[in-house]
């Protein structure tokens, strides 16, 4: 019988004698024909969903969906699949029947809360949630199985979970318990897996209107709370109303019974997006009918319990084009505005991505486009585009996209704040996956360098798989967004602070791994202690590659102020000193990203993870030299053990490709 192969790669160029640590193989790739396996077990995979681990890295969910049960795995900063989490996954829940449509949010500490659909009962569907801790263990305070918010009669669905902001989550569904109609709920969990007592059993009624309430929507209103929105059948026509739940699970009094109605105009409004305005309140943007096609509008609605007046009644439109807009999606633009993106059809023959930009007095933003920015129209279908926050009042949109004519590919575009698509990135986008087969329902968080990591679920191997890939800030594919913070305090007398930093190296000192053409960027976020105070920084290198040397030095940084340093021509481990003015107290951000000619291989000294793997037998082995030179490429099981070895006295830089035919030699 033939063993299971999971390869790590060594590539040595005897011209500038430069090696790639064992690890190095699982870097982020730069070819959209690569991607980084997230789970490729022999099963099908669906709907993944995503959430930042706070270092840049990323933790994702799924379900398996021939064993029917929820998933979840971490890919560091740098791209690799964490090897502390079990390989295709660490089982969430594993309970009889099935498990479904996953959702998940960081819990604050490197680990994530996932909520799902739960039909373990064998007569209907109920709510769990389970927590996975950075270390890829499931949480043991927790119950086996996930912790039940709501096992109530008949059918709990469409639930959506947002972080408490102390370890726990509140979760929010669309419940059928009465047998007439669907009524919104939520529920909070605590941070030790326990519901919260003070609570009610299986949720606080948001809710209770007559006829049906549907998907509902959530947000933090950073008190603990949350604020809800959804659609609502009472009246004539579908309505979008919304409810505030405080932290103590009791309704906001300030808000009205049932909830507030924020559009009641004539025609259907649908399919609901929320996002938290800053201030506890939220602005919540919907399918709009009232026109006899389907537009975009959105609404803000106040912390206190009311509709802001500034915004027009029933609603702002953000795009009232020609033939329907859809499929909604929302970020924040950090300043208590929002960038809405969406599915439109206004070219008559196929579907693009648009976007546009609310400023939080309500108008549109005058430097957007009328009816909004086209983020791609290129030939074919663009569907259902995600957004997330780009930090910089922008944002980067991801869909899937049939412009090839045969299957569905992952792209995305940032559009800058200013209205404009960042000309640094190709127009009608990144092409982020280009494999065989369909890639499909891509989702997408925020990296910490203004990137993006981007995980779908995909087919390029004859199964439904789930793959992920980061995307610079500058639109390029690659690099690592790791992030490291410190602590950083110390007494007005006697010298300098400094701080205290993890990674370490194995002498202590804290360190970045810079690929080719890479930049690594230092924030300094600190307020003085005691003032006064000048809250300087200053960066000194203390270490690089052998031939290496820093690009630049950059000293002092001022508090709430960045440095960047590079482009780095090596690629390697380079080391640093950082100190600071007596009386700083906050953290120091350290983060280094890829930039250079997205898709170059021959920029930088890569190797990608094999195709497939594991492999049972042949798979396909690729890497790139940033020069002419000769090269060896060793191949070695799991176990250590060489299997393979190719050596090259001359190559040229760049991309190659070579075919193993599973046979040891």
């Amino acid at each position: 019988m033939t063993r299971p192969l999971l390869v790590s790669f060594r590539v040595m160029l005897a011209a500038c004698m430069l090696a790639a640590a064992t690890t190095a193989w699982a870097a982020w790739p730069t070819d959209p024909l690569v991607n980084v396996p997230i789970c490729t077990s022999a099963s099908p995979q669906s709907n993944p969903t995503i959430a930042g681990d706070g270092s840049g890295g990323a933790i994702i969910t799924w379900q398996d969906n021939l064993t029917g049960h929820v998933y979840a795995q971490h890919v560091l900063a740098g791209g690799a699949v964490d090897p502390a989490w079990p390989v295709n996954g660490q089982a969430l829940c594993t309970a009889p029947n099935d498990q479904q449509s996953p959702r998940i949010v960081p819990d604050g500490a490197g680990g994530a809360i996932v909520t799902w659909g739960d039909r373990r009962s064998g007569t209907d569907n109920d709510i769990y949630a389970q927590h996975v801790l950075a270390n890829g263990t499931v949480d043991p305070a927790w119950p086996v199985d996930g912790s039940g918010l709501c096992t109530a009669a008949l059918l709990q669905e469409h639930q959506r979970i947002v972080a408490d902001g102390a370890g726990g989550a509140i979760v929010t569904w669309q419940d059928f318990r009465d047998g007439t109609d669907y009524d919104i709920y939520a529920q909070h969990v605590l941070a030790s897996g326990a519901v919260d007592p003070a609570w009610p059993v299986d949720g606080q009624v948001l809710c209770y209107a007559a006829k049906n309430q549907f998907v509902p929507v959530i947000v933090a209103d950073g008190a603990g709370g949350a604020v809800v929105a959804w659609y609502d059948l009472r009246g004539t026509n579908r309505d979008i109303y919304a409810q505030h739940v405080i932290a103590d699970g009791s309704i906001d009094p300030n808000w009205p019974i049932d909830g507030l109605v924020l559009c009641g105009a004539a025609g259907d409004q649908t399919w609901p997006a929320i996002v938290a305005d800053g201030a506890g309140g939220a602005i919540v943007a919907w399918e709009e009918h009232r026109n006899g096609n389907e537009d975009v509008y959105a609404q803000h609605v106040l912390a206190k319990g009311s509709v802001d007046l500034a915004w027009p009644t029933d609603g702002q439109a953000v795009c009232a084009a020609v033939d329907d807009q859809f499929n909604l999606t929302i970020a924040s633009d950090g300043g208590g505005g929002a960038i809405v993106g969406w599915q439109d059809y206004r070219s008559g023959g196929e579907y693009d991505v648009y976007a546009q930009h609310m400023l939080p007095g309500g108008t549109v933003d005058p430097g957007w486009p009328v009816d909004g920015r086209a983020l791609c129209t290129a030939t074919n279908d663009q569907q259902i585009p995600t957004l997330v926050a780009d930090g910089t009042g922008g944002a980067i949109a991801t869909w899937f996209d049939l412009r090839n004519g045969t299957d569905q590919d992952i792209f995305a575009q940032r559009v800058l704040a200013s209205g404009a698509v960042d000309p640094a990135w190709p127009l009608d986008g990144r092409r982020v996956c280009a494999a065989t087969g369909d890639q499909e329902i891509p989702t997408i968080v925020a990296d910490v360098s203004g990137g993006a990591i981007i995980t779908w679920q995909d087919t390029r191997n004859g199964n439904a798989d789930i793959y992920a890939q980061r995307i610079t800030s500058g639109g390029s594919l690659g690099g690592t967004s790791a992030a490291v913070a410190a602590t950083l305090s110390c007494s007005i007398v006697g010298g300098v602070c400094n701080e205290q930093l993890n990674p370490v190296n194995g002498a202590g000192q804290p360190y970045v791994i810079v690929g080719a053409n890479g930049f690594v960027n230092f924030k300094v976020d600190a307020g003085c202690g005691v003032s006064p105070c000048s809250g300087l920084c200053t960066l000194t290198p203390s270490g690089q590659p052998i031939g290496a040397t820093w690009p630049a030095t950059y000293g002092p940084i001022p508090g709430a102020s960045s440095r960047a340093m590079g482009p780095f021509t090596v690629p390697g481990t380079y080391t640093y000193v950082m100190s600071c003015s007596p009386g700083i107290s906050g953290t120091i951000l350290v983060s280094s990203a890829q930039t250079g000619v997205p898709g170059d291989a021959s920029l930088a000294l890569t190797l990608d993870a094999a195709r497939p793997n594991p492999a049972n037998g042949p798979a396909q082995l690729s890497f790139s030299l940033p020069a002419t030179g000769a090269a060896t490429l060793e191949l070695y099981d799991v176990a250590g053990r060489r299997l393979r070895q190719w050596s090259w006295a001359s190559l040229p830089a760049g991309r190659h490709e070579v075919q193993w035919d599973g046979a040891s030699a």
